[in-house]
């Protein structure tokens, strides 16, 4: 199959942020890649959500709720449902 050089002006406007973060090479590697495919990308915070539910169970010391709530920017009640959620013991 040949080859064609493409230039920045083929690039469709609706993906021309890839193309600006990554350059000619890498978009066109993504290109052959994912081609035809439906992409999602996850916003960053969802993916780190499971690193803060591990650290909120790893540094919870049965007594610190308040704390963790302050740290970690969410309620109690929200610390608590995630410290059940990962098997760790209510507290007050």
């Amino acid at each position: 199959m040949a080859q064609f050089k493409l230039s920045q002006e083929q690039v469709p406007e609706e993906l021309f942020w890839l193309y600006e973060l990554v350059g000619m090479e890498r978009f066109l590697k993504i290109i052959d890649t994912a081609g035809g495919e439906f992409l999602y990308f996850p916003k960053r915070s969802s993916l780190e959500r499971g690193l803060r539910r591990k650290a909120i169970a790893e540094e919870f010391d049965g007594s610190n709720v308040r704390q963790l709530s302050r740290k970690y920017g969410l309620s109690e009640r929200h610390i608590r449902t995630i410290l059940q959620q990962e098997g760790r013991r209510k507290s007050s």
